[in-house]
Order: structure tokens, then sequence, then C-alpha cells
């Protein structure tokens, strides 16, 4: 019998049969992921209220795109019976909730390789699986887990610390779910043998802030947060200000340094024993730091945004003009790259969003499916698992499913 759901076949991912159960924004981006790379992704919501995201105006168009919806209660034993039939065929299972709160509600790892035996799991959640009473079955948002990870302390500026938007815990957790499912996919394929996978939200923030972490943790030296915009460990690096708006830079090698003391004239203060010839960068702890900045900025203050790039780019030195939003659908590097695309939603509306990424040479991706509509797909969905109308009906009348 033909499947009443059907995926296209595209991208590197086709084939694989992804189910996730995740609200927001952290588990459903990596779910994204794989369903704009070709996946199958079936998308479940409570049979009792739809995602928080759906009463967003606009991101849920672009992060729900090419799903299947399923409305279903995982938690009721009817509809946990629905739920493993779903898994005995899957790839990758990915929920996002409160610590073990499935585990809690009976659905283990365990039982889930009953049914499926090389079934991936991404287990998604604040501070994990395990650990302290005090800290596992607590909720976490981006600026929860940007705080208690670290992250959060380093980032603002020199007065006060500020948390790192739009929602870059949840983005990055995305991230590490995605590829460490695509990981543990690659081993199942080898071995026969599923993984279930504990990310936390506030370790993936500890490993995207250890760069300065590992000075404190090897030295007991913390970095300073930011003055305005700028690297707190090096000069010449990071945010100046032009006669039209702002730009970013980085002057690193010995020729870049050179050219842009020269430029300043600033050159005698070279070859001493502190910068000696071929300096690559010029740390904050050198007596030179605060010239060279004033220097800078009183240069780069009195120049438009062009004429800077220009003198940059002579001395191939890595800069660029700080983007608003409404300079990038007319950037010509956009328009060459396809970065933004429009899909139609399915009411008929024209949507632009970000494009799919990365490109994939050989097997290129696509959107070719709007946001679905609450329990949309949940009548298909139940059809191609075997049941029968009938038993569809009674699942809707005992609030097990919601049809849409």
């Amino acid at each position: 019998m033909t499947k009443k759901v059907q995926t296209p076949k595209f991208g590197p991912l086709s084939g694989m049969k992804v189910v996730f159960s995740a609200i927001e924004i952290a588990g459903p981006f990596s779910a994204q992921m794989l369903a704009e790379w070709g996946a199958e992704v079936i998308w479940i919501e409570h049979s009792a209220y739809a995602d928080t995201i759906r009463v967003q105006p606009n991101y849920p168009e672009l992060s729900r795109r090419n799903l299947h919806a399923l409305s279903l209660n995982v938690f009721s034993e009817e509809g946990r019976e629905v739920f493993l039939k779903l898994i005995e065929d899957a790839d990758v299972f990915i929920e996002a909730s409160k610590g073990p709160a499935f585990a809690k509600r009976g659905i283990t790892d365990e039982l889930l390789w009953e049914r499926n035996k090389k079934l991936v799991i991404g287990h998604l959640s604040g501070f994990g699986q395990y650990g302290t009473e005090e800290y596992t079955n607590l909720a976490a948002y981006n600026t929860i887990a940007q705080a208690f990870s670290g992250y959060l302390m380093q980032n603002g500026d020199v007065d006060q610390p500020m948390p790192a938007f739009p929602y870059t815990a949840d983005y990055m957790a995305g991230f590490a779910v995605t590829s460490s499912v695509l990981a543990a996919v690659y081993s199942a394929e080898k071995t026969g043998v599923g993984e279930s996978i504990d990310v936390a939200m506030y370790e993936v923030m500890l490993r995207v802030g250890q760069y300065y972490m590992m000075d404190y943790l090897n030295g007991g030296e913390m970095c300073p947060r930011m003055t305005k915009g700028k690297d707190p460990l090096y000069c010449g690096c990071g945010l100046y200000k032009c006669k039209d708006g702002y730009i970013v830079f980085e002057i690193v090698g010995g020729h870049q340094v050179k050219c842009m003391f020269d430029e300043l004239g600033i050159g005698h203060l070279l070859g001493t024993e502190e910068i000696p010839e071929g300096t690559q960068l010029i740390a904050r702890s050198m007596s030179v730091n605060e010239i060279l900045e004033e220097k800078l900025d009183n240069y780069f203050v009195e120049k438009t945004i062009e004429e800077a790039l220009a003198v940059l780019a002579s001395f191939k030195v890595a800069g660029a003009k700080v983007l608003e939003v409404s300079d990038l659908q007319s950037n010509p590097q956009y328009v060459a790259r396809e970065s933004f695309t429009e899909w139609d939603t399915m009411d008929g509306k024209k949507y632009k969003g970000p494009n799919v990424m990365p490109k994939f040479k050989n097997n290129p991706c696509k959107v070719w499916r709007a946001k679905p509509t609450y329990g949309m797909d949940t009548e298909n969905i139940l059809t191609d698992l075997g049941y029968s109308a009938e038993e569809i009906n009674g699942f809707a009348e005992r609030k097990i499913v919601n049809v849409g």
C-alpha cells in the first residue's frame, strides 16, 4: 500500500526517518536542519495543546518547514503504544524536556530499544539526564544555560555582563544535537546497536565559552569583558566607528601590524624589545595598547566605511561592514549564493527567510513544504502505522490524538 506520508527524495539524508518531541527553539532547530537536509521528520505535539512557538507571528514559518505534524499524547497508555509503533522504523528520536522526563513517565531508552535496537535517541535538557536533585529537573532557556555555564559572565561590556542574543544557547544546543545524532547514526549503521545521547545546554555553552576559560583554569587569570565592542585580549581587533556606520577588523599577522603602524604614524614603535619585528598581534598587556587604540579610533572615525575597507584591503587586513538586516537582501554575496529564499505557506502567503545551509554540492537540499497546521498529518501517519479510520476516530474522541 502506498504511504500516505510522502517526503520527496533530496539531500544527503534522504531515506532517514526522524521523530521529535520538543517545543520552542533548541530541539526543533536540530530537527529542522535534518528535515532541510532530506530526512523525513515527524513533529509530535501534545494532543491537548500545540507547540507554544505557534503563537509567534513569523518565526514558526521558518523553523517548522519541511515537517510532518502529528498531534499525540505519548504519555497516555494508548498514545504510548502509537508512539512505540512510530519509532519501530525510525533512525532518530529527539526529545527536549526537563531532565529525564520521558524516563520518569515510563518511556525509557531500554523500552525504545526493545522496539528498535538501532534507534538513536537524542535527549536535550538544560542540565542533563542525571546529576544532582537541585539542578537536573530544572527548566532552562537560553539565558539560564548561558548564566549557569559561565558564558554570560564573559559577554557584554566591561561595566556589565550581558547575554548573547538571539537565543544563542538554544541554537548552539541544536547544533550539538544535530552533530551528535548523526555521529551516532553512523555508529549504529556499522554496529546495529543504537545510542542514547545526553545533551545538556549548559555543557554546550561551557564548550562555547572555553577559549578564555582555559587561562583561568590553568593560571587563575580570567579575561575581562569587552570595552566598546573590542577584543578583550588584543588591540586592533573588534568594532570601530566610521562616519557612516561601523566596521569590524582583525589586525593579525606581521605584515598587517607593520602596515597599520606605519599608516598611523607610529611605525617607530616596532622593532623594540616589547614589539619585535614580525609581531603577529598586539596584546592588551603591551604598553602601546592605549596609543594604538586611540590612533585607530581617531583614524577610522574620519573615514567612510567604503574608504576604511579600502585601506584595510590594501594592507590585507580582514575587515567587514557591520550590516543592518536591511542591508542583507541586496548584498551581492547574499544574492549570488541565494542566502535567502521564498516559499508559500499552507494558506498561500509568500514568506521569505534564510535558505538551507550549508550547500551540499552532490545532494542539494531544498524547502519543499511549509509549516504544517496543528495535527495536520495525524490521520495519514496513523493510517501508515496500520490503524483503521474507526480506530483513529476513537483516539480522537478520547483525546489521544488531534486530527487537526
